[in-house]
């Protein structure tokens, strides 16, 4: 298995993996929004409430998993799907480390800081591949004499 099949490879189960855990959050605060918000550390008050977080925190992670599922199977928009993996990791990841030293909860935060940077690494990490993989591809190819 030559490198560029590891790097497409290595994308598209990144990106799988990625949009697997969006859609169980997702489905999650759809499906119980209730259970779903007491497990984060907040509560629903109200019918708007539940309404608003099955759209909002529910939707949001579902719309990501369907894009990423949709890049999965066009290799041009792997580089594009690790994109937007990396940028959507890197800004939960800020904001969650900035909520948890603003707060005082990086222990307690610690359980969701540590899989969030993994997939910001990894993401990274296949951006990186990934675009080494195009400009490989990019060169003429060399005749040996």
């Amino acid at each position: 298995m030559n490198s560029s099949t590891v790097s497409l490879w290595l994308a598209r189960l990144t990106i799988f993996a990625v949009a697997v855990l969006f859609t169980m959050i997702g489905l999650r605060f759809v499906l119980d929004p209730m259970h779903a918000a007491a497990g984060a550390g907040f509560v629903l008050q109200t019918a708007v409430g539940y309404t608003n977080a099955r759209a909002g925190i529910g939707g949001f992670p579902l719309s990501l998993a369907a894009i990423l599922a949709f890049s999965l199977f066009s290799a041009h928009r792997l580089l594009p799907a690790l994109g937007l993996v990396a940028t959507v990791a890197a800004v939960l990841l800020v904001l969650r480390l900035y909520g948890a030293l603003h707060d005082g909860t990086l222990t307690q935060s610690m359980h969701i800081i540590v899989p969030e940077l993994a997939i910001a690494a990894l993401s990274l990490m296949g951006v990186h591949l990934e675009r080494r993989r195009r400009l490989r591809a990019m060169r003429p190819c060399e005749t040996p004499r």
